[in-house]
């Protein structure tokens, strides 16, 4: 993002410069919120034992689908009469399909402790969108997968816990207006997520609470542009395969069994993904406010 930054401040109109910044400070919120709905609800909401196997060399078929959704704020990118950018929030949903199945069912030293270094295979796709603009596309389809390893299964005295780390991509999103003054993004995430989640059943009910560590990484473009004197256009675009953004987070869960099927919820609240307050734009927009995430979801257990 540095680089990107750079090029802004070598232009050498300052209202294209803010414009140019007000496209940086975009990139990175859109790049923090698409990563809060493709990381929602982790490999699987609100469980936190893996799924394990039903009998030896029957593996355990889970069947995740459902919806996530996220709030946050971001600069809009086109322009009031006084040339400031507004500053904008909204909640938006996306969807996720996930398929997780057991590939070794863990070590039980003693009785009633058990699943102990367990593994599960994690495979699944996600619906991204950005904010509502003239540019688009303002939606995509991600893809992703990743392990979940168990520290415990849960028991009749011991509470589940389970670390996971995924890698997920979606394809190239846009935002922002093609008018002038004004600016667009261009953002193409990639987010590898790591979470720790410990959870007990009070059946039919179970509670569950974690720790994650998210590292967003991608590609993104910024172009913005300004009307000078004539016909003429005063034109910045610049590019980045580079951009690293990285949140921490806390989250809460619950979910309720019927036979085999579960219906999951899960929510985060957290600090916005490593702000800078270094960098200003024309309007009141800086980074750093508190933002939301969750998921809900139906699963079949097999």
């Amino acid at each position: 993002m540095a680089q990107i930054s750079a090029k802004c401040a070598s232009q050498a109109s300052p209202l294209l410069q803010g414009i140019c910044r007000d496209g940086v400070l975009a990139l990175r919120a859109l790049h923090g919120g698409t990563g809060l709905l493709m990381t929602g609800g982790g490999a699987l909401p609100a469980s936190p034992s893996t799924v394990g196997r039903r009998l030896p060399g029957s593996p355990r078929i889970v069947v995740d689908l459902g919806a996530t959704w996220a709030r946050f704020s971001y600069p809009g990118l086109s322009y009031t009469a006084s040339g400031t950018a507004t500053e904008e929030q909204s909640v938006l949903a996306g969807g996720r399909a996930t398929a997780v199945m057991g590939v070794f069912d863990g070590f039980s030293p003693v009785t009633g402790v058990g699943g102990i270094l367990a593994v599960d295979a994690v495979a699944g796709v996600k619906w991204v969108r950005v904010p509502d603009s003239p540019v688009g596309p303002g939606s995509t389809l991600g893809w992703g997968g990743g392990l979940r390893i168990g520290v415990f299964r849960e028991s009749f005295s011991l509470p589940g816990i389970t670390f996971s780390a995924t890698h997920d991509r979606a394809g190239a999103l846009r935002y922002g207006t093609e008018e002038e003054p004004g600016a667009w993004v261009e953002l193409e995430p990639a987010v590898t997520s790591f979470r720790a989640i410990a959870g007990k059943d009070l059946w039919p009910v179970g509670l569950s609470v974690g720790i994650g560590w998210d590292l967003y990484r991608g590609a993104g473009r910024i172009e913005a542009r300004l009307a000078a004197e004539g016909d003429r256009q005063e034109v910045v675009a610049t590019r980045s395969r580079d951009l690293s953004l990285d949140r921490r987070y806390l989250f809460a869960g619950l979910n309720y069994t019927w036979v085999v099927t579960q219906v999951a919820a899960e929510v985060t609240w957290t600090q916005a993904a490593t702000p800078s307050t270094s960098l200003h734009g024309t309007g009141p927009f800086q980074p750093g406010d508190r933002e939301l995430q969750g998921a809900v979801t139906l699963r079949l257990i097999y």
